[in-house]
This record gives C-alpha cells, structure tokens and sequence, in this order.
C-alpha cells in the first residue's frame, strides 16, 4: 500500500487554525486561501476553512494517494473519496457527509453527525460521545462500532460485525450479519438472511427476520435463518 496522505484539515480553534495541504506536493509555505466549499479539487493549494462554513474535498482525480478529512468545531464537511482509501474524523459538533467506494475508515464523535455511504470491503465505522450516525456499509466484512451515547442507524453488508453498547442502534443485517448489544444499549434489528444477535447487560433488543413484519424481544440470544 502506498503512503501517500491526502489531509484536509477544516477547523479553527480559538487562536489556531489548522491546515494542511490537499495534495502530497502541497507548498510548504505560501499564502493561505480560502476554502472554496464543498467539491473542491485536490490541487496542491492549502486550504483554511473557518467553523462554521462549509467544506469539502473531492479525491476523484486522485491516482493510488490516501485521502483524509478532518472536521471538527461545528463545521460541514464533505467528501467523496472515489475508489481511494478515505479516512474521515468528525468531532465537535460538525456535519459530515462521506461518499466512498474503497477502503473507509469513519470516526464520528462529541456531538457531530455523520452520513456514510461506502461500497467498499472491510470498512471501519465508529459513532461514539454523543453522535448520530447513519452507516450505510454495502460491502462485505464491515466493522461498526456504536457506543458512549450514540444514535446509530446501520444498514451492513455480508458478513458484518455491529457493536451497539450503551447507544441506541437500528440495524439492518445482511447475510450472516453479527450484532452485539451491551451496556444498556437498545437496539432493533432487521436481518435480511441469517444473523445472529447478543443481548447483555440490561439491553433492550428486538429482532425482525425477513418477512415478518412485527419485531419481537430478544432475550439473551436471538437468531434468523433464511
């Protein structure tokens, strides 16, 4: 794997403001301009983008480089990762939205909120402190992670691995979907073809397979074969 980052940095602290490149050959000193909103290309010029405002990267035109957006302070953020690597990480009461198709890597917490939709294999989503998620994982062997106070909303792909603890989590499971629920956490959970669901720790979980159309509670153990 290359190691190439791509870093879109869209914050302001209260006497700093953090930047960096969009590219891998960004200048390392120049004039700073300003962010011009969502969709902006890479093109080797760096960005400072305020809270508060709107910011967006687009890796489309990007060839084997990782791409990366940091967003936090209430901002917006965007991106569309095409087929590269995308690593995301939103905080502070910030908004983002992430469109992928290759390896995505999502940390959404302190408030913010998170709209993810990624096609690619192996994706790691995590809504925690606060958030609220939508995770839209279609490709197989995802990991979600729910946790410290989340709302989560997951719909997974084949093989997926969700873990809902002390959050409230509404899961669809693909085929052989795992859901874990623990520390209170509550979830419902539709599964599309075999799933299997734990229920620990004072949670509260229904399940719904296939075509049914009423939940019904899970105690301890809850399973659905196709």
């Amino acid at each position: 794997m290359k190691t190439i980052r791509v870093l879109f940095a869209c914050a302001f602290l209260p006497s700093l403001a953090l930047a960096a490149g969009c590219s891998s050959d960004a200048p390392d000193s120049g004039e700073q301009v300003a962010c011009p909103g969502p969709d902006c290309e890479c093109t080797g010029t760096a960005c400072l983008c305020p809270a508060g405002t709107s910011c967006g990267l687009s890796c489309l035109a990007l060839d084997g480089a990782a791409c990366a957006l940091d967003c936090v302070e209430g901002t917006a953020c965007e991106t569309d990762c095409g087929d590269e690597a995308c690593e995301v990480d939103c905080t502070d009461m910030a908004d983002c939205l992430v469109d992928a198709m290759g390896d995505t890597d999502v940390a959404c917490s302190t408030g913010a909120s998170c709209d993810v939709a990624t096609s690619g294999d192996g994706a790691d989503l995590r809504c925690e402190t606060g958030a609220e998620c939508r995770f839209e994982a279609s490709g197989a062997d995802g990991e979600v992670e729910c946790a410290s106070g989340s709302a989560c909303t997951v719909l997974s792909g084949r093989d997926a691995d969700v873990s809902c603890s002390d959050a409230e989590c509404d899961v669809t499971l693909a085929d052989e979907g795992d859901l874990e629920c623990e520390r209170g956490a509550t979830c419902r959970v539709t599964c599309e073809a075999d799933c299997s669901v734990a229920c620990r720790d004072t949670s509260s979980c229904e399940i719904r397979c296939g075509p049914e159309t009423e939940f019904r509670a899970v105690d301890e153990e809850g399973t659905c074969e196709s």
